[in-house]
């Protein structure tokens, strides 16, 4: 008898603890979010706010040889803020930004732009990395959408890039291609921003409607250890594409293995 006085009080405890076991776990679950959201509003915010993240041009004309874009933002917090670098998702990007330093509640903005000539026409959607301090390292993403009409005038490489590790002389093709048909289109004239090298303009073919100018890119000798941007710049007769630009950059050799001239030793400049 009292066997089953004690399994029938047994029985009722299980059944009462089954009852409640919901209402305690969720009041353990209540408890611990609600430390975790605390803990997550005491991480500072990013000091930089963007006007908008994403710039959408649609399609551009077909006279539009530069698509470009315009990124406002404010510095919201007390603290100065450093940019540091903007890195684009292609090198047919160009962004600008004047200057690198905003107070607190200063506002800015950079521009973004983009030759055309050098593009394949459709939808083509790039981005910037805008790397900044507060002091806290961050990184906000800018998206640039366009579509671009059937390709007119092509320039390719569309940037150039010449590493340049050896004495010597090297040449660099690039060539200019109208497929329009009909057009009268020549280059005036070129000339390459950089002083470690120079553009020569080559010969002018016209085969069933496609004229195509060549260009070679020539770095005489040895440049100095480093990376050396610059551009070349092409001016036409075609009051669409007046001037057309390609990047470029000049890789020299690592500073390690510059050698002095009367010597066999590697020196850094």
């Amino acid at each position: 008898m009292r066997n089953r006085i004690l399994q029938s009080k047994w029985t009722r405890r299980s059944l009462l603890t089954l009852a409640t076991l919901p209402f305690i776990l969720a009041c353990v679950a209540h408890w611990a979010g609600s430390r975790v959201q605390k803990s997550m509003a005491g991480e500072p915010r990013p000091a930089l706010a963007f006007e908008t993240y994403l710039v959408d041009r649609g399609r551009l004309k077909e006279t539009e040889r530069v698509a470009g874009a315009r990124f406002r933002f404010k510095n919201l917090s007390d603290q100065t803020v450093t940019v540091k670098e903007l890195i684009p998702s292609c090198g047919c990007l160009q962004p600008q930004l004047e200057k690198r330093v905003y107070k607190p509640h200063e506002t800015g903005e950079f521009i973004l732009k983009m030759e055309t000539a050098g593009e394949s026409p459709g939808q083509k959607e790039f981005f910037v990395d805008f790397k900044y301090a507060d002091p806290v390292e961050r990184t906000a993403r800018l998206t640039f959408k366009v579509e671009l009409p059937v390709r007119r005038l092509v320039v390719k490489p569309k940037a150039l890039v010449i590493y340049q590790f050896t004495p010597g002389r090297t040449i660099h093709p690039v060539t200019v291609s109208d497929y329009r048909g009909g057009k009268n289109f020549e280059i005036t004239s070129v000339k390459s921003t950089s002083k470690y090298a120079k553009v020569k303009l080559g010969e002018l073919e016209d085969k069933q409607g496609l004229r195509q100018q060549k260009l070679d890119v020539i770095v005489e000798d040895l440049v100095p250890a480093g990376k050396h941007d610059g551009l070349i710049v092409i001016k036409t007769n075609d009051p669409d594409f007046p001037e057309l630009y390609v990047p470029l950059i000049i890789q020299g050799p690592d500073q390690k293995t510059v050698l002095k001239p009367d010597s066999k030793s590697p020196q850094a400049n």
